[in-house]
């Protein structure tokens, strides 16, 4: 077997004298120097360099604490309002510190107003502020004018299938309507007998109706609360969050026109007092916040006849009927 020999390394080349005896030179300064200013030059040629490559992070994402640019955590709240208006579940601000932020929780409001940019000019969308919640949470709502916002264009979802879409939205918006008409809250028997009277006090074309009322409960359609302070326990409903910003009055106001048709001047005041709109119910006005702990808004209820009176004068009115 033929030996393999190592050839040696070349000798470095040695300064030269013109070199060495030049006083500004590189040879000559390391010379002249002591081990201690020898590691101090070094120390400070890092530092440069540290310096050189953080200058090109920044040209290339404004890489923030963590390491995370600011182009990153834009697209993170994109995704997340996406992903959380698909389970029509509200963008918790905690959940925008925990999942897009990390630690760069003081960049909230600039990445907050970039991810609005991108959903406004790419999707027509944008989060709007929970109207009823207590804890700061958003939702994600169109921002298209109210030309666009017809059936032909803003169509039903087609996931799972767009017939189911469209069966819940109908359901959907007629049982708020039915809270929004009865004073902005309706009791648990008041409401099953109106389901009844529609056939689906037990089935619905979706589920069984106390599924289909959990549903729209977890969603935020609507808001179910008991009360047992006068010593009997009372449970009613009351449109939730979700309800609001996606029917609010002007969607029940058209259900109604388009259930009854062209009613005039007395359909159009009949929504308004039911609707409580001449009373300044419209956005914020009359409420309150809930401090049950279940979410949701109390309504201050407007002088008229006692919930009993009214609902045992209804149950006569049905009796009556049959």
């Amino acid at each position: 077997m033929p030996l393999i020999r190592k050839r040696r390394a070349e000798p470095e080349a040695a300064p030269s004298d013109e070199e060495a005896s030049s006083p500004d030179s590189p040879t000559a300064r390391r010379n002249t120097q002591n081990p201690r200013q020898r590691r101090r030059a070094n120390s400070n040629d890092d530092e440069g360099e540290d310096e050189e490559a953080a200058h090109v992070g920044d040209e290339d994402g404004a890489t923030q604490g963590d390491g995370t640019s600011m182009d990153q955590m834009v697209k993170k709240l994109v995704r997340l309002a996406l992903a959380s208006e698909y389970s029509r579940q509200p963008i918790r601000r905690a959940d925008i510190g925990t999942k897009v932020l990390g630690a760069n929780n003081r960049q909230f409001k600039t990445v907050f107003n970039e991810a609005q940019l991108q959903l406004r000019a790419v999707f027509a969308a944008q989060n709007s502020s929970n109207p009823t919640s207590t804890s700061k949470s958003f939702i994600l709502t169109t921002t298209l004018p109210p030309t666009y916002r017809q059936p032909p264009v803003l169509q039903p979802s087609k996931i799972p299938t767009t017939p189911l879409e469209s069966t819940l939205t109908g359901i959907s918006s007629f049982i708020i309507a039915l809270i929004s008409l009865s004073g902005g809250s309706i009791a648990e028997a008041k409401l099953e007998r109106y389901l009844r009277r529609a056939n689906a006090d037990q089935y619905t074309p979706l589920d069984k109706t106390d599924k289909l009322l959990a549903r729209l409960m977890k969603e935020g359609y609507i808001v179910r609360l008991k009360d047992s302070s006068g010593g009997d326990e009372m449970v009613e409903y009351m449109v939730g969050p979700r309800g609001k910003v996606e029917v609010g009055d002007d969607g029940v106001g058209g259900l109604v026109r388009t259930v009854y048709g062209d009613g005039g001047e007395d359909l159009e005041g009949r929504i308004e007092r039911s609707l409580g709109l001449g009373e300044g119910k419209r956005k914020k006005g009359g409420e309150e916040v809930n401090g049950n702990g279940e979410g949701g808004v109390v309504t201050k209820r407007t002088p008229g006849r006692p919930r009993r009176q009214a609902d045992s004068e209804e149950e006569e009115e049905e009796s009556e009927d049959d």
